[in-house]
């Protein structure tokens, strides 16, 4: 547990510094804003690829549907590293908290549906706090189940 813990808090630092950097894609493309950048021409990045001249404008033009593997080969050529990355939207502990909500919400209407027959409702602020307090101990991979 306190591997996991040490984890989470490394990954969780790593990615508030991603989400600070705030890198968005040039309009053009990475390729064509790189290549022209360095005064290369389409010709000229093509046979350092060993592809066409129009292979390398169709790469250009569709820069998200290329393959990781190519466009690390592409920056290599560029002289650049490629990096890709998953940037969390929201905190991670947040993000699992919120899930284990939802989950215990979902726990909690079935138990409730079941006692409403015999007219004893739980007391739902309390009973949903301790259900998410169980899920989150143990295997946490269990709030990500879909309910049947």
């Amino acid at each position: 547990m306190k591997k996991n813990n040490l984890f989470k808090r490394t990954y969780q630092k790593k990615f508030a510094l991603l989400k600070e950097t705030n890198i968005e894609m040039p309009l053009q493309g990475w390729i064509k804003t790189l290549r022209e950048y360095l005064g290369m021409t389409t010709t000229q990045l093509g046979k350092r690829l060993g592809v066409s001249q129009p292979r390398i404008i169709q790469m250009e033009k569709n820069e998200r549907n290329i393959k990781i593997s190519t466009m690390e080969r592409i920056a290599d050529v560029l002289n650049c590293d490629f990096v890709y990355a998953f940037v969390p939207r929201d905190n991670i502990d947040d993000v699992i908290y919120n899930q284990a909500k939802k989950k215990a919400g979902s726990i909690l209407k079935r138990v409730n549906k079941n006692m409403s027959l015999e007219n004893q409702l739980a007391q739902s602020e309390e009973i949903l706090e301790d259900i998410i307090k169980e899920l989150l101990t143990g295997n946490i991979a269990r709030i990500w189940d879909e309910d049947k």
